[in-house]
């Protein structure tokens, strides 16, 4: 993968974060502060939302599934920096109580790792037919 194809994905990624942060910050409480169904389900969705999101932009950037991890991995990298800053500063930022950044980073992790897993899942080698 070129410097140029990692600094695409790499922008990508942090739009992708931009835009859960943005929604996070408008409902943020019904995701977050409510029943631990929803906080089930808001993890669910967005779980499978980045990984459809990581299978949507390798077709369109045509990367090869081998090299799925290194695309996860260089999506996510910034959103996790960017993460970092969000929880230091959680309550400023998002309006909600502190006690809700544990539930937030408990997403997050979720989500990443359902991502990572789903890349390794796409890299893994195939048996030839």
């Amino acid at each position: 993968m070129t410097n140029r194809e990692m600094t695409t994905l790499a922008l990508l990624g942090f739009g992708i974060w931009l835009s859960g942060a943005a929604m996070f910050r408008l409902g943020g409480a019904l995701m977050f502060e409510t029943r631990p169904w929803v906080l089930a389900a808001s993890g669910a969705g967005i779980a499978l939302s980045v990984c459809l999101l990581l299978s949507s932009i390798m077709g369109w950037r045509k990367v090869p599934a081998a090299q799925a991890v290194t695309a996860a991995v260089v999506m996510t990298l910034p959103g996790l920096f960017g993460d970092v800053a969000y929880i230091l500063a959680f309550h400023e930022i998002t309006g909600l109580s502190p006690a809700t950044a544990g539930p937030y980073a408990a997403v997050v992790v979720f989500g990443t790792a359902a991502l990572m897993a789903y890349a390794l899942w796409l890299a893994r080698p195939r048996a030839a037919p």
